[in-house]
């Protein structure tokens, strides 16, 4: 029986998007700024894979620019395991 067949880690996707800061879990004790990403479809609240939720976000320093990442979408989270800045799309 193959190993993979019940895995059920969510599926690596590809998201191209802008990074922009805006206020999470508004009017909570949480409410924070946060780093998103903005694909023009979705926002999602970015994070890195492996980073600890708790210190600073990488992405914090790429705020307003574009990038490409691979990772994981879980809820309202996109977990980056990789990422590339990228020029802005022509409009």
């Amino acid at each position: 029986m193959s190993a993979n067949k019940h895995n059920n880690e969510p599926a690596t996707v590809k998201l191209r998007g802008r990074l922009i800061l805006k206020t999470f879990a508004r009017n909570s004790k949480s409410e924070h700024l946060g780093v998103h990403i903005d694909t023009g479809e979705h926002t999602y609240l970015i994070r890195n894979a492996g980073g600890n939720p708790f210190m600073d976000n990488p992405f914090e320093a790429l705020a307003g620019k574009f990038i490409e990442a691979e990772g994981r979408i879980s809820d309202y989270v996109f977990f980056a395991k990789t990422w590339v800045e990228i020029d802005a799309p022509e409009s």
